[in-house]
């Protein structure tokens, strides 16, 4: 299971999609027990999801470290409250559960039960499953927890950020100026077209170990608010350039204030979706809306996230991308295939 999520899961709920044999969707959210309307939507959703996937069966699996080590019955009253309202739910759509595993934690020799209290055992490693295995020889680290994958994305000291917001609001002073609005009168596309190169230059000496400097941060801000430019980006996600794009991304998303910072964290989510990163998606789409509620590039992904959109429903925008970067004269590195994973 960390290694299907990316990380060890800490008070969740997870359901995995069954189809024959093969496991479709993992389904994650917060364990709030005695929160019953909360979890009603989660299960709607996971439900839908599920119907979308095809799925036959449902395999569901608690982890809460509030459990004892030997629960029984009694001690499982509020999660089986959950799984008889999950499994009244995928009735309705002809869907079975598979069954249904509680953990107090997910690591070597912990012990698991089922609903009853009655069925049970000790977990092997799951750092030596053939999944896991997987997962790291794909490039895919596997954390400790969600909050080291927030932690990823963790804003840097506030004054650095007020730093770099008064040098984007000097920069976009310098946009406004006479002689750049008649310029781009002058030819529509070269703003965009040099907005584009910047960026993409930078990604280059991103991949080569350079840091940018504040200066440049806004200078970059500037390109990635222009729709255009940030389509153009988003062909770089299936491209051989896509790790020095998310490392430009996560390091704009942590230097930038609000809500500035929400470009680079959508096209961070992007990235990390298509490649069949649901949780880093899911953490950047998060901060991404924290930043700008209205950014609909965001809002758009995250919806599709929720719904469980496989990533490979998302391939068009990269190859809008490329298009829309040769229309601005830039010629971008191939598209290559996606990650087989889900989200």
């Amino acid at each position: 299971m960390p290694a299907l999520l990316g990380f060890h899961p800490h008070r969740s709920l997870v359901a995995i999609c069954l189809t024959g044999t093969s496991v479709g969707a993992v389904m994650r959210h917060d364990l709030r027990l005695g929160e019953a309307a909360l979890m009603r939507v989660v299960l709607e959703q996971f439900t839908a999801v599920a119907v979308r996937e095809g799925a036959d069966r449902i395999l569901i699996v608690m982890v809460d470290d509030r459990l004892p080590d030997r629960p029984e019955a009694r001690h499982l009253e509020r999660h089986a409250e959950i799984v008889t309202a999950f499994g009244d739910l995928l009735e309705q759509s002809g869907i079975g559960i598979a069954a249904t595993h509680l953990a107090a934690r997910i690591e070597a020799g912990a012990p698991w039960t089922d609903l009853s209290g009655a069925v049970g055992g000790r977990l092997p490693d799951p750092t030596a499953s053939r999944v896991a295995l997987a997962q790291v020889l794909g490039g895919r680290a596997i954390r400790a927890s969600r909050e080291e994958l927030e932690a990823v994305l963790a804003p840097v000291p506030a004054a650095e950020q007020e730093r770099i917001a008064v040098l984007i609001d000097d920069a976009r002073e310098r946009e406004s100026c006479g002689e750049m609005m008649a310029r781009n009168a002058a030819d529509p596309t070269s703003v965009d077209r040099q907005g584009l190169e910047r960026v993409l230059a930078r990604i280059a000496q991103t991949a080569s170990g350079e840091n940018a400097a504040p200066e440049e941060y806004a200078e970059l801000v500037l390109a990635l608010e222009s729709p255009r430019v940030r389509d153009a980006l988003l062909a770089l996600s299936i491209g051989e350039h896509a790790d020095a794009a998310e490392q430009l991304w996560i390091a704009l998303s942590r230097a930038l204030p609000d809500p500035e910072r929400a470009e680079p964290l959508a096209l961070l989510g992007f990235s990390a979706y298509v490649r069949g990163d649901g949780p880093m998606a899911g953490v950047a789409l998060y901060e991404a809306l924290a930043a700008d509620p209205c950014h609909r590039l965001a809002n758009l992904l995250d919806d599709a996230l929720q719904s469980g959109i496989r990533p490979d429903v998302l391939r068009e925008l990269a190859d809008v991308g490329h298009e829309t970067a040769t229309e601005l004269g830039v010629r971008l590195p191939p598209t290559g295939d996606l990650s087989p994973g889900g989200v």
